[in-house]
């Protein structure tokens, strides 16, 4: 959506209303939000895709979009900006773990042979006691 075109706009206001070509009134209203409202094709689109996707509401032919436009426009702005918000913290989390899973080694563990410790064997006749050597001498 960064260069939203007004066959753009009328192409999505077809395929939310369900009809083949734009009406004279939904024509009539896209230049009135324009010029009255000083909305954008941009803007426009994204009222009624918010209004269609989150509200879920329906465009009605017989009624334009004007007041659909007029109604949500700070809603859908601050929906979209969330989402943008949203979008750049992945994009940055994402950065973050290529980053981090660069800068590590990974090691296969379960290739290492795991060596079972041989238990030691204990001389008792090698053990010097304290106090052993006196008796024996005496």
């Amino acid at each position: 959506m960064a260069n939203y075109s007004r066959q753009q706009l009328e192409e999505l206001v077809c395929e939310l209303a369900g009809i083949t070509k734009v009406t004279p009134l939904i024509t009539k209203h896209i230049n009135e939000l324009c010029i009255q409202y000083q909305m954008t094709w941009k803007e426009i689109a994204r009222c009624l895709t918010w209004y269609v996707e989150v509200a879920h509401g329906v465009v009605k032919v017989e009624y334009g979009i004007k007041t659909i436009c007029t109604s949500v426009r700070e809603k859908a702005d601050q929906y979209f900006k969330k989402l943008e918000l949203e979008q750049q913290k992945q994009k940055q989390e994402a950065t973050k773990i290529v980053e981090y899973q660069a800068n590590n080694i990974i090691f296969n563990i379960s290739s290492i042979e795991k060596r079972k410790r041989t238990p030691k064997q204990l001389d008792v006749s090698s053990i010097n006691v304290e106090g052993d050597d006196d008796e024996l001498n005496s």
